[in-house]
């Protein structure tokens, strides 16, 4: 009986050294961070969408490019065409909308979120400035400095403090 005890010791030793793998879990919220020197920077220049998935369409009679990609859809706008207007829709409750302003000049930024239903949960999750620099949370309405010339973001979400419906239409309206 001692022999099969001590032959089971090495078994338990190794079956507790197992390491259980670990699992990844999404969760629900936005990180703010700073680009850093040593990244690369990529604008909405650089970034190639799946041809499936893209479209033209029209913003006040003016061009724009449109890509979905995991959840996000993203619009290009072209900062001379100011100011705009863009209708969307949110059919999913984790639906973020990054707004791309390419060669935004001026000196400060206004743009709204108007629900078509008041009790819409979204507001501006993010901006992202020329300079790489990210800053939010806002609410339904943004007035922002912005500090130099260059490509803008506008990250449209849901409010994490907040409750409502997370589907529906909105417009976002750009100065």
């Amino acid at each position: 009986m001692k022999k099969l005890f001590f032959a089971f010791i090495p078994l338990l030793v190794i079956s507790c050294k197992k390491e259980v793998p670990a699992i990844e879990t999404k969760t629900d919220s936005i990180i703010v961070s700073e680009q850093s020197a040593n990244t690369i920077k990529v604008d909405s220049q650089n970034i190639k969408i799946n041809q499936d998935s893209v479209k033209n369409s029209s913003i006040d009679g003016k061009d724009e490019v449109t890509g979905v990609k995991n959840g996000e859809i993203i619009k290009v706008v072209d900062g001379e065409n100011l100011p705009v207007s863009i209708e969307e829709k949110f059919t999913d409750q984790n639906q973020k909308l990054v707004l791309k302003i390419k060669n935004y000049q001026k000196s400060d930024l206004k743009a709204i979120v108007l629900p078509k239903n008041n009790n819409m949960n979204i507001r501006f999750n993010q901006i992202k400035t020329p300079d790489g620099k990210f800053d939010g949370p806002f609410g339904r309405e943004i007035s922002y400095k912005i500090p130099k010339n260059g490509e803008v973001w506008l990250i449209i979400g849901k409010n994490l403090m907040a409750e409502g419906d997370l589907t529906g239409d909105f417009s976002v309206k750009v100065e």
